[in-house]
C-alpha cells in the first residue's frame, strides 16, 4: 500500500468510523493528512546538473496536526526563538485540567482552551508580588497539549518561565532561589479558583449553550472538590539546553509514526510510556480507534496553541529583552545554530542519486495537474 504509515492507518480505519461523529474541521484535517506528499498536493521537479538526474518531490500538507510535517516547522521556530533565550534559569510549569471537563472540550473547545490560557496567566501574574520577592512583570511561553501518551484526552498547558521579573524601573529581579519559583500548592488552589470562575462566567453568558445547565453546575461543583494538578521544576539555564527543551513541547502532535506499527486484522500497535510504572509498553488498537483518538486533538481552525505573555509578548519582546540584558550587564551575541559547511553554502536540495548539493528547480506541478515550467533541460 502506498503512502506514509499514518496514511495507511487512515485508509484502514476510516471505513469503521461513525461518519456523523466527525466534524467538518476534523474531515478537513483528515483530507490534508491523506493528501500529504501525494499527487493531490502537487509536486516540485528538480534537476541535478552533476549527474543529470531529474527528481520529483511531492508537496507536504503543512497541517499542524500532521505527524509527518512538523519537523521543518519545529526547526524554523527554534531558530527564531534562539535569540530570545535569556542567560537565566528557566522553570517548566504544567497546569492540568481535571478530566471532568473533557466533554466540554468536544462541545466548546474554543471557550475551554481560552479560559485555560487566561486562568493560568492570571494565576501566575498574581504571584509576581513583593511577597514572593518578585515585584514586576513575568514573561511566559505557553503551549497547549490535549493528549496523553495513549492519545486519550488529557488537557494541560506547558509553560516555560524565566526565573524573574522585569520591574517598573526596567531592572531584572531574579527569583530568591535558583531552583524555586512559586509554591505549587498555592498555585494549584489559585488556578482552580480562576478557572472555575471563568467557566461559570462563560456559562452564565450562554457561551456553553451545548452543555446542559444542570451538568454545568454539577461539573463545576465536582471539580471544586478536587485537588488540581500543578507541576513545576527548574530547567537547565544554558541557552542550548533551554532551546532543546523547547523542542520537546512546541510544534508537536499527539502521535509520531515512530511509535506506530501495523499489525494484521486491521490493527495498530502503539508504543507509549506508562507514567504509573515509568515503563515503556505497547497497546494494540484497531485502526479506527486510533483515528478516533487522534481526532480528539484537532484544534479549532485559527486557534493559537502557542502563546506569549508578559515581557515575552510579541509586541514588546524585543524591547523588553534588550532592557533585561542591559540590566544583567551581559553582552548578548546571537546564538547561531550549529550547521555544517555543506548546509551553510547550500543553494538547493541534495540530489538523492549522487548526493551533490545544489539541485535546480525546473518546474512545479500544481494540484490541478497543470505544469508550470521554469527551465528547459
Amino acid at each position: 500500500m502506498n503512502g506514509s504509515l499514518f496514511q495507511q492507518i487512515i485508509a484502514q480505519g476510516l471505513p469503521y468510523l461513525e461518519k456523523k461523529a466527525i466534524t467538518p474541521r476534523q474531515w478537513q484535517v483528515l483530507h490534508h493528512l491523506q493528501d500529504c506528499r501525494t499527487q493531490a498536493m502537487g509536486s516540485y521537479q528538480w534537476h541535478c546538473n552533476h549527474c543529470e538526474q531529474n527528481t520529483l518531490w511531492y508537496c507536504s500538507c503543512r497541517d499542524r496536526h500532521c505527524p509527518v510535517c512538523q519537523g521543518q516547522s519545529r526547526e524554523q521556530w527554534l531558530r527564531k526563538r534562539q535569540a530570545d533565550v535569556l542567560p537565566v534559569a528557566y522553570h517548566h510549569v504544567v497546569f492540568t485540567l481535571p478530566h471532568q471537563f473533557n466533554g466540554w472540550a468536544t462541545l466548546h473547545p474554543n471557550v475551554l482552551y481560552k479560559a485555560l490560557f487566561k486562568a493560568v496567566w492570571q494565576t501566575l501574574s498574581e504571584f509576581a508580588t513583593p511577597r514572593h520577592h518578585m515585584d514586576g512583570q513575568l514573561g511566559m511561553l505557553a503551549v497547549l497539549h490535549t493528549w496523553g501518551q495513549s492519545l486519550c484526552r488529557h488537557i494541560h498547558l506547558h509553560c516555560l518561565i524565566p526565573s524573574g521579573v522585569l520591574t517598573k524601573d526596567n531592572q531584572w529581579c531574579g527569583s530568591r532561589k535558583a531552583g524555586y519559583l512559586f509554591p505549587v500548592k498555592a498555585l494549584s488552589v489559585k488556578f482552580r479558583g480562576k478557572m472555575l470562575h471563568y467557566l461559570e462566567e462563560q456559562a452564565n453568558s450562554g457561551e456553553l449553550h451545548q452543555v446542559e445547565q444542570s451538568m454545568v453546575s454539577q461539573t463545576l461543583n465536582e471539580a471544586a472538590k478536587l485537588k488540581w494538578n500543578v507541576y513545576s521544576k527548574p530547567t537547565i539555564g544554558h541557552t542550548d539546553a533551554v532551546v532543546n527543551y523547547l523542542a520537546r513541547y512546541c510544534n508537536r502532535v499527539g502521535i509520531s509514526e515512530s511509535r506506530l506499527s501495523l499489525k494484521g486484522d486491521n490493527n495498530v500497535l502503539m508504543r507509549y510510556k506508562d507514567y504509573r510504572t515509568n515503563e515503556t509498553t505497547h497497546m494494540e488498537l484497531s485502526a479506527g480507534e486510533l483515528i478516533r483518538r487522534f481526532l480528539l486533538h484537532v484544534l479549532p481552525k485559527g486557534f493559537m496553541r502557542l502563546r506569549y505573555y508578559g515581557f515575552m509578548a510579541n509586541s514588546i519582546r524585543r524591547k523588553s529583552l534588550t532592557l533585561i540584558r542591559k540590566s544583567l550587564d551581559t553582552e548578548f551575541e546571537k546564538v547561531k545554530k550549529v550547521i555544517t559547511e555543506k548546509v551553510k553554502d547550500k543553494i538547493g536540495p541534495e540530489c538523492p542519486s549522487c548526493h551533490h548539493v545544489g539541485m535546480v528547480l525546473i518546474g512545479i506541478m500544481l494540484p490541478n495537474k497543470q505544469l508550470v515550467r521554469f527551465r528547459t533541460i
